[in-house]
């Protein structure tokens, strides 16, 4: 494989909503703290992009958005639904 220019053999992951969501929580070891999991299950969903935990996609949420409204914006993003519920006519 040829290296690239950065001197690495693979590529980064791309900046996705989880590692923000990480990084704005006040990093990976406070966010697992808090939390109560694992180092490698933050980790597992770091790659998917998607938090697969409905209760700490809640608490994480509410570590990070102090109201109501933009916890539940950043609770169905956090889990990898559309922004708003989509409702039946």
């Amino acid at each position: 494989m040829p290296r690239r220019p950065n001197g690495r053999n693979r590529p980064r992951l791309p900046s996705n909503l989880v590692y923000r969501s990480i990084q704005a929580a006040g990093g990976p070891t406070a966010l697992c703290t808090a939390l109560g999991i694992s180092e490698p299950t933050l980790k597992r969903w770091r790659r998917a992009g998607v938090v697969s935990d409905a209760r700490a996609v809640l608490v994480w949420a509410a570590l990070i958005q102090p109201d109501a409204p933009a916890q539940l914006r950043l609770a169905r993003k956090l889990a990898g639904l559309p922004p708003t519920p989509s409702t039946r006519p």
